[in-house]
């Protein structure tokens, strides 16, 4: 083995440090959930193009969703944050995966949901249709953040987007087994 590739092995094997400073978490956790999203898509994009594989139409009809849920009842309270993040990928025929931040977007949950909307409308006509989502589980896994690329399960194992992206992948696709 050659001298560089002791240092860099070395290197890998070390602990990433910890983030400090409040307000660069919240913007890493943010440009984490970004990059998993666009990983997701691009993965989902490639399998999808695969047709020697037998499950590209499984790859196909899944989808990838990032965005936010706005709490109205809470838009008037400035000290409470009204906003919540969130990444969504979609199973059809069975509950799919979200990944919600927490509060500062240290974190990030994994759970099984299931996304409903709902058809809102008041007194004046106006309509409205928020996103919900009913959870079928726990909380599956817990992700620290690390910096914009790479997260920390609970066991201490890193994974960088691309690896979580191939990690929900695999588990869609074993649910598509599962319940076949």
């Amino acid at each position: 083995m050659t001298d560089a590739l002791m240092v860099l092995t070395k290197l890998w094997q070390q602990q990433k440090p910890e983030i400090s400073n409040p307000h660069s978490q919240e913007e890493l956790g943010l440009k984490f959930l970004f990059s998993l999203n666009k990983q997701l898509e691009k993965d989902l994009q490639y399998l999808s193009g695969q047709k020697d594989l037998e499950k590209s139409h499984f790859f196909e009809k899944l989808k990838v969703t990032f965005g936010s849920m706005s709490l109205d009842q809470f838009k008037h309270k400035p000290f409470i944050k009204y906003e919540k993040k969130y990444l969504f990928l979609h199973i059809p025929d069975h509950a799919g995966f979200l990944l919600e931040p927490s509060t500062g977007i240290e974190k990030i949950y994994l759970y099984r949901a299931t996304k409903v909307v709902q058809q809102l409308s008041n007194e004046m006509g106006e309509t409205s249709r928020p996103e919900l989502f009913i959870l079928k589980s726990g909380i599956i896994e817990e992700f620290k953040i690390i910096d914009d690329n790479y997260v920390r399960t609970m066991n201490e194992k890193t994974l960088s987007a691309a690896q979580m992206s191939e990690m929900l992948l695999l588990l869609a696709d074993s649910l598509s087994i599962t319940f076949a």
